[in-house]
């Protein structure tokens, strides 16, 4: 079920990003997943995940920093046991953590693109309609006014790391830590 719910998955968020970069022969060093500036881009990532973990348990009222745990594919892999546990966990972490974290990035820089923006700053118009769209995806969803929120929050960070770094890991180090934050 965990390797259905990433395909299914990567059909959503990964399958049109990868292939239009393919045929268009676009590297992912055009989305800023390169070495230059990597320590900041991290920095601020893990900046942006502890302060977003440390709101969403004040307000759950219970430390909630296990990554991914509330997914049910997380749950599952753990279930699931040595190796293929392993191999679910593997899975889960790229799908919704890196590559949910990528579309994000994608998804920015194309806006900006059509726009004609640089794509760089705080209140770049890709960053802000990637944010907007996150929040909105979960809002439809049912999530209501909080889900929208902190998924306007996280897709905020996402998007904004690479608008000022230069470099998108921390963005993908963003989704990968609070996508989905559970309970220790």
């Amino acid at each position: 079920m965990v390797f259905a719910a990433a395909a299914f998955q990567f059909l959503l968020e990964g399958l049109a990003p990868l292939t239009l970069m393919a045929l268009r022969r676009e590297p992912f060093s055009d989305y800023g997943l390169t070495r230059r500036n990597v320590g900041w881009s991290l920095a601020l990532g893990f900046a942006f995940a502890l302060c977003y973990d440390l709101v969403i348990s004040w307000h759950a009222g219970a430390a909630l920093w296990v990554p991914l745990q509330r997914q049910p594919a997380f749950r599952m892999s753990v279930a699931a046991g040595f190796p293929l546990g392993v191999a679910g966990l593997m899975v889960t972490a790229f799908t919704w953590g890196f590559l949910e974290g990528f579309f994000g990035i994608y998804f920015a820089r194309k806006v900006n693109m059509m726009i004609g923006h640089s794509g760089c700053g705080w209140l770049a118009p890709g960053v802000l309609a990637f944010a907007t769209f996150n929040g909105g995806v979960h809002l439809l969803v049912g999530q209501g006014l909080e889900g929208f929120l902190t998924s306007f929050a996280s897709g905020y960070a996402i998007a904004v790391i690479p608008a000022v770094t230069g470099n998108a890991w921390g963005g993908t180090l963003v989704q990968s830590l609070t996508n989905a934050v559970g309970r220790l």
